[in-house]
């Protein structure tokens, strides 16, 4: 049944406001999107706060984070403004069954060799028309990728400077694992931190000249050392199949080039980092369907990642 009297009493458009800043976990991007002043957008959360006696959303140094009570009507509000959006929308609904649409996405070869092919099985597997074109990214060239208005999405690790024009979701996290011919080496998994550091290093970077292993052993006094640097991940796979050399990759990558080239991945026997994965689009295309479909299709396809499953063995 429906309560007439209790929707009367809630402004809607607070509730776009509401799913705007879960979306974007940012009062500056919700307001870019929604094409109004920033302090309108505390106006209508200050207002929300009231209506449902909760903070909703807490500032932190990393965003806007939703509390307990947001996480739990969120779902709720996205099925209402879904239904009204169904109502109201005159746009045909994009089937990707039938669809022979090409989506562009740019992304890191290390994100290419994990979701590739998961998304071109997933598709098979749901029986869909779409198909997919990637193209290589980084998180520093990011936005020359998106500045082709044919790339639909972007997939990079912590991209930079990720202004209004854009929205942006974290897609999974996930850290680094070794890869390295394991039989070759005659090294077991997991290998030492002596094993680790008395062999030779492939180093892969964004300039090819230094990384982030780099600056973690030359913080201990340790020099690392390597024989190659490369600036892409796939382009180290022969020299680690060739050679008496280890790698220091993403785990979902170290895991996808180990069934490629039968390769043995072994946890890092030092401290490293975790990082995020994005997906990164133009904020024109929030409420397109091909994009919105996309995005979900992309969310679904790597629930193992965001469930933090993936772990070299």
């Amino acid at each position: 049944m429906i309560r007439i009297s209790n929707i009367s009493r809630v402004d809607l458009n607070l509730l776009i406001i509401f799913q705007c800043l879960m979306t974007e976990r940012s009062v500056t991007r919700t307001a870019a999107v929604l094409h109004v002043t920033q302090g309108a957008v505390s106006s209508s959360l200050k207002r929300l706060r009231e209506q449902f006696h909760d903070e909703l959303f807490l500032r932190t140094g990393t965003g806007m984070v939703p509390t307990p009570r947001a996480l739990e009507i969120a779902p709720k509000v996205m099925e209402a403004l879904t239904a009204v959006s169904a109502i109201v929308d005159r746009q045909p609904q994009f089937s990707a069954e039938s669809s022979s649409r090409v989506f562009n996405i740019a992304l890191s070869d290390d994100i290419e060799s994990y979701l590739s092919p998961r998304l071109v099985n997933e598709a098979k597997a749901r029986g869909l028309s779409v198909s997919f074109a990637f193209h290589q990214t980084n998180s520093s060239l990011w936005k020359n990728a998106l500045a082709d208005p044919a790339i639909d999405m972007v997939l990079c690790s912590e991209p930079k400077e990720v202004t209004s024009h854009y929205s942006s979701q974290v897609l999974f996290s996930s850290s680094y694992s070794c890869l390295y011919d394991g039989p070759r080496l005659n090294l077991q998994s997991p290998i030492s931190r002596d094993e680790y550091l008395r062999h030779e290093h492939v180093r892969v970077s964004f300039d090819g000249r230094r990384g982030f292993v780099d600056d973690l052993l030359e913080s201990e006094g340790i020099p690392r050392r390597v024989s190659a640097s490369f600036t892409h991940f796939s382009g180290a796979l022969a020299t680690l199949v060739n050679s008496d050399v280890i790698a220091t990759l993403p785990t979902f990558a170290a895991l996808s080039y180990a069934r490629i080239a039968r390769l043995t991945v072994s946890p890092v026997p030092i401290f490293v980092p975790a990082f995020r994965v994005f997906m990164v689009w133009d904020v024109e295309h929030n409420d397109d369907p091909h994009n919105r479909w996309l995005r979900n299709f992309i969310i679904d396809t790597t629930q193992e990642l965001q469930r933090g499953s993936l772990t070299p063995t």
